[in-house]
């Protein structure tokens, strides 16, 4: 199946789901980006570290996703547009994301100097010689949106005025430059505001928004077709973000997620019935009680006294 952090960024790679998710975000689900107008771009980027004990050395980060958006004459590129994956909450991602923008801009800067140089233009002045970077260069615009997986809140900063000490002189403030994080979080978005992306990743981000609630969950796959058949990596994704843990057919392309589900509450039905009597045998236990956990097939006092385990012990269970 994969772990979280490789499934998602394979799934949001996807020139169709890229363009859907900002389309979604940033145009109200209006089609300005088109799939055929991304060209993949080098992700490695060299950034100061920061929260490292004090590390002298620049250290390398790749960024998940990064992709060039062109014109539609696919000549003229007018925007860098990044995806950064979350499986955690990041308690300092302004700060990342600052650090991932402000490099991209400056690999366009030097790009820029690379090239005067090595067509020998020295520039107008002294200012763009030394600089490199000449009166009509232009950056194009870094755009990130971050997507954080969970089914839980981001309960963490989204701005750099939020990772400041309380009680700052406004003025200083006024002064100090801001970063805004572009986060998409499904447990804090409505239904409604997810009906704007159109590519099965709304499929995806309702199954998460509605995975710790059986009961929605349960009206919404069962009143949606989509989920009759997704997309394998659609699928995937759900499985690995939700915690859901599906068996899937080998060589199925598309994926009933109702016959998964329900595939998934039988299996775990059938190994419980000896949950009781096995409860000494530790193979194979703790996978079982954890579909049973999150299936709502049983509840912890049962599990405690069944077992003997302890709160805690189920407690990592459900993590």
């Amino acid at each position: 199946m994969g772990d979280k952090d490789s499934i998602t960024k394979q799934y949001m790679k996807q020139p169709e789901r890229f363009a859907d998710l900002f389309n979604g975000f940033c145009f109200g689900g209006e089609e300005k980006l088109h799939p055929d107008e991304l060209k993949d771009m080098d992700t490695a980027s060299i950034v100061l570290p920061y929260g490292e004990d004090g590390a002298p050395l620049p250290k390398q980060k790749a960024r998940d996703v990064l992709k060039l958006a062109l014109k539609t004459d696919g000549k003229a590129a007018y925007c860098i547009l990044g995806v950064e994956n979350q499986s955690k909450i990041h308690t300092a991602m302004p700060v990342r994301n600052m650090l991932y923008d402000a490099m991209t801009l400056a690999e366009q800067v030097a790009a820029a100097a690379n090239s005067h140089k090595e067509a020998h233009n020295r520039g107008k002045d002294s200012a763009e010689y030394l600089s490199g970077f000449h009166r009509e260069d232009k950056l194009l615009p870094v755009i990130t949106l971050v997507i954080y997986w969970g089914a839980d809140e981001w309960e963490a900063p989204v701005t750099l005025r939020e990772m400041y000490p309380e009680g700052l002189d406004e003025r200083i403030l006024h002064y100090a430059n801001e970063y805004k994080v572009n986060l998409i979080s499904p447990a804090q978005m409505t239904d409604e505001q997810l009906d704007v992306f159109r590519s099965d990743l709304k499929a995806v981000l309702k199954f998460i928004k509605h995975s710790r609630d059986k009961q929605e969950l349960a009206n919404l796959v069962n009143n949606n077709q989509d989920y009759k058949s997704l997309d394998r990596l659609a699928a995937q994704t759900i499985s690995v973000c939700s915690g859901q843990n599906f068996n899937f057919p080998i060589g199925e392309e598309r994926i009933d997620v109702c016959k998964a589900i329900d595939d998934m509450v039988t299996d775990a039905r059938n190994e419980g019935i000896n949950l009781g009597r096995e409860a000494g045998r530790e193979e194979g236990r703790d996978e079982t009680i954890k579909k049973m956990l999150s299936l709502g097939l049983v509840t912890v006092e049962a599990v405690k006294q069944a077992t003997g385990m302890t709160d805690a012990q189920i407690k990592s269970l459900q993590q």
